[in-house]
């Protein structure tokens, strides 16, 4: 077990932030790529300009 000297104060140790981090961050890509592709395919389907 994780001594409490190396935990942050959320209880992870960095290796645990790090890998949160990342699933986090590929989360983040993915949503914000179904959303341009949302947002380019309501353009062509619909023009706002």
């Amino acid at each position: 077990m994780a001594d409490n000297t190396d935990l942050s104060f959320t209880g992870l140790t960095d290796e645990q932030a790090q890998e949160l981090h990342s699933v986090y961050m590929s989360g983040l890509t993915l949503f914000t790529l179904v959303a341009v592709i949302a947002h380019i395919a309501t353009y062509i389907w619909a023009p706002w300009f």
